[in-house]
């Protein structure tokens, strides 16, 4: 999506924000189909479509037939449903879609074995739902992107920055006690990006992002008039930040690894974000998508300080997705109306 289109969706969110004034779509039916866990992502997108009175549909995937996602599969094995009759299936029941599908998240410390990177990086459910589904999609977060987030991050800096275009946006990592999907930094390293702001990714050794990611970053920046640095020394890279993004993410080095990638992700605990370390920054704010581990991710002090925008930045994730709902509605209504 272009850059004024992204412009439009969040100064819309912005506008529903401050007056309240809302769109009605009462008759229209958004189905929010999940295949993990949600706390912020189900509940802003119920809410928000509650508000502009239309119908949301929620469906747990576990509870339902298993799809199959492979074209020409002979489905004599634990699949009960081609993804090709369910997506035109559910779109005959609904005006908008919301897949959240990443093979990575968990609840508990384990990972799933079964997948390598480059095959997880094609996101198969969400671009077979897209493919035959007939009403548009909204990626709620899969295995390469979390744009809802991103979406929401950018709003909040709107709101707080003004002008973002050349601000020093920091997008660092910080430990945790598992490897966590690389869906949400991509989004975050992408979307400053693109709205020209001059990004710095910092990470240690062995935390790369995505080379396609990094490569369409790159190429937006240009067109932006943005700038991209890639850092490894947490500290310096701090310095002059007017947005620090805190975030963990699996080690690609050594995906699939777990052991490995555990006992390598566990030699840089330090990289935690305290105020010390915000202390060198242009007088900041502090944004990190939650959930998050107090005290081994963010210290408390940074967490429950004035520049902490954590619980704004939850809040606008229903803001921003009440604007794209609305964005997709009216796109689907132009292209009836030719």
């Amino acid at each position: 999506m272009p850059l004024s289109e992204l412009q439009k969706i969040i100064d819309s969110a912005l506008f529903y924000k401050q007056t309240n004034s809302l769109p009605d779509y009462e008759g229209k039916i958004l189905t929010l189909l999940f295949a993990n866990p949600s706390l912020r992502t189900l509940l802003s997108f119920e809410s928000g479509m509650k508000k502009m009175r239309g119908s949301v549909n929620t469906l747990q995937l576990a509870g339902s037939w298993q799809f199959e996602y492979k074209n020409g599969a002979v489905m004599n094995g634990g699949t009960q449903e081609h993804i090709k009759e369910a997506a035109q299936v559910i779109s005959r029941y609904s005006d908008v879609i919301g897949l959240r599908n990443s093979q990575l998240i968990t609840t508990t410390q384990t990972h799933n074995e079964a997948f390598e990177w480059d095959y997880l990086k094609k996101d198969e459910a969400l671009t077979q739902l897209a493919h035959y589904a007939t009403k548009p999609i909204i990626n709620m977060e899969s295995n390469m992107y979390h744009p809802c987030q991103s979406l929401a991050d950018m709003m909040t800096i709107q709101d707080e920055l003004g002008e973002v275009k050349k601000k020093k946006y920091v997008l660092t990592w910080v430990p945790h006690v598992k490897a966590l999907p690389l869906a949400t930094p991509h989004s975050q390293f992408l979307t400053p990006s693109i709205f020209g702001m001059d990004v710095t990714l910092v990470a240690p050794d062995g935390f790369p992002l995505d080379e396609d990611v990094i490569k369409l970053a790159e190429e937006k920046s240009s067109e932006s008039g943005g700038s991209i640095t890639f850092a490894n020394n947490q500290r310096e890279a701090l310095k002059g930040a007017d947005v620090v993004v805190a975030k963990s993410w699996a080690s690609l080095d050594f995906f699939g690894d777990w052991d490995a990638e555990n006992k390598h992700r566990n030699r840089f605990s330090d990289w935690m974000i305290d105020e010390e370390k915000m202390k060198s920054t242009n007088e900041a704010i502090f944004l990190h998508c939650l959930p998050l581990r107090r005290n081994v991710e963010v210290s408390d002090a940074v967490l429950d300080s004035s520049y902490s925008k954590i619980i704004d930045e939850a809040e606008n994730r229903m803001w921003a997705q009440m604007s794209l709902i609305s964005y997709l509605l009216n796109k689907s209504n132009e292209n009836l109306t030719r």
